[in-house]
C-alpha cells in the first residue's frame, strides 16, 4: 500500500502538468484566428499590401529584382504560398520586379512608317514586324498588334499593319499574233507599265525582230513593268 501512495504522488503530477497542457494548446488551437493567405503575385505593391492587411496579414519587402517579363513594382514571389491556411497576424514576405514599365500601347493607325518611328523612340517600344496589306490607304498603319489602350512592358514588340496598292494580275497576250503597237495600247489602257527599248545590233538577221520580257501565256503582276526590245 505504502508502495502505490509513492506511485501515485510521482505519477499524478506529471499527468496533470501533460493534461493541462493538452488542454490549453486545444484551447489555443481552437480559439486561435486564422485566414487563407490571398495570391498576391502579379499586383502591385500597394495593391498587394491593402489585401493583405484585409486578411489580417502584415507584408514586408525581402528585395527587388530585376525582371524583364513582370512590370516594375509588382510582385513575383510572396511566402508564404497563397492559398494556404494561415494564423491572423503572420508576416507575408515578397519579391517585387524593378521593371520594365507598364504603359498604354500607342497608337499608330493612320500614320505612315516614318511618322511612327519617333513614336517607338519616345516611348522605349521595338518594331518587331510590318505586315503589308492591299488597302485603299497605301503607305499608312491600318491596324496593329497590340491594339491602342492595352497594357504593354516598355520594350515591348508591336506589329503594323500597313496598306499597299492592290495588285491585279493579267495573263500575256500570245504576242507572235499581235502587233506591238496594238499590244502597247492595251498596255496603256490597263494601266500597266512598259518600256520600249530600241536595240542595236550588227546581225543584219536579227533586224526587225520584237523581243518581250515577259513570256506569251505568263501571268504577271501589274506592278511589273513589261520590256519591249526592237531590233
Amino acid at each position: 500500500m505504502k508502495l502505490l501512495k509513492i506511485l501515485f504522488y510521482v505519477v499524478a503530477p506529471v499527468l496533470v502538468f501533460g493534461l493541462s497542457t493538452y488542454l490549453t494548446i486545444s484551447l489555443l488551437l481552437k480559439f486561435q484566428q486564422t485566414t487563407v493567405c490571398p495570391d498576391v503575385r502579379g499586383k502591385t505593391v500597394e495593391d498587394a499590401r491593402e489585401l493583405l492587411r484585409n486578411r489580417g496579414l502584415a507584408m514586408v519587402v525581402l528585395r527587388y529584382e530585376r525582371r524583364n517579363d513582370v512590370p516594375y513594382n509588382h510582385i513575383t514571389v510572396q511566402k508564404p504560398d497563397a492559398n494556404i491556411s494561415t494564423k491572423k497576424g503572420r508576416v507575408v514576405y515578397v519579391i517585387v520586379s524593378e521593371g520594365p514599365e507598364l504603359m498604354k500601347t500607342p497608337g499608330f493607325v493612320g500614320l505612315t512608317l516614318e511618322e511612327a518611328q519617333p513614336v517607338f523612340s519616345d516611348k522605349h517600344l521595338v518594331l518587331e514586324k510590318t505586315v503589308l496589306v492591299p488597302h485603299s490607304k497605301a503607305g499608312k498603319v491600318i491596324a496593329q498588334l497590340p491594339a491602342e489602350g492595352t497594357d504593354i512592358l516598355e520594350y515591348g514588340k508591336v506589329t503594323l499593319f500597313v496598306g499597299t496598292a492592290p495588285r491585279s494580275y493579267y495573263l500575256m497576250a500570245d504576242t507572235r499574233n499581235i502587233n506591238y503597237n496594238e499590244l502597247a495600247d492595251e498596255l496603256e489602257a490597263k494601266g500597266i507599265k512598259y518600256r520600249i527599248n530600241y536595240a542595236r545590233t550588227d546581225q543584219a538577221s536579227a533586224r526587225g525582230g520584237i523581243e518581250y520580257s515577259i513570256l506569251p501565256r505568263t501571268i504577271f503582276s501589274s506592278t511589273e513593268e513589261i520590256v519591249i526590245n526592237i531590233y
